[in-house]
């Protein structure tokens, strides 16, 4: 098996966003595991499905406790799993240009089901964005 070599993208500085660490206390956290169930439930019917084998339970589980973490509540992801290590831990999905888009609009789409307040949706839609370039990993 041949191994491919991590396409890295040249990336923007991206600004700091304090603001993005208060959205834990202004959504709650129900509100984030239901944004991230919902999210979920449209990626399984997505064309990057593949891209989450197994337990969506756990993945739900796992992607919300992150969720959590990165917008100011407590640390449910690193307490469990040790340091997110994002990029590192999707290595072994090929993310381009058009499945980082297919990840984003299904997030974008879960805020929408979801009922996110607008001014929430922009800081929250911002950080996805920048985080979804930098997971970019192949340029096919």
């Amino acid at each position: 098996m041949k191994e491919r070599e991590i396409y890295t993208p040249k990336l923007e500085e991206v600004p700091p966003m304090p603001e993005l660490r208060t959205l834990w206390q202004r959504l709650g956290e129900e509100k984030i595991r239901e944004l991230v169930s919902c999210f979920y439930d449209i990626i399984q019917n997505s064309s990057i499905a593949p891209m989450f084998p197994g337990n969506w339970d756990q993945a739900k589980k796992d992607q919300a406790d992150f969720m959590i973490q990165v917008l100011g509540g407590p640390s449910f992801y690193s307490d469990r799993k040790g340091h997110p290590r994002m990029r590192m831990r999707h290595f072994a999905f090929e993310i381009n240009e058009a499945s980082r888009l297919v990840w984003l609009n299904s997030y974008r789409r879960a805020m929408e089901d979801t009922n996110i307040p607008s001014e929430e949706k922009k800081i929250l839609d911002s950080y996805l964005d920048n985080f979804s370039k930098w997971m970019i990993n192949s340029k096919s």
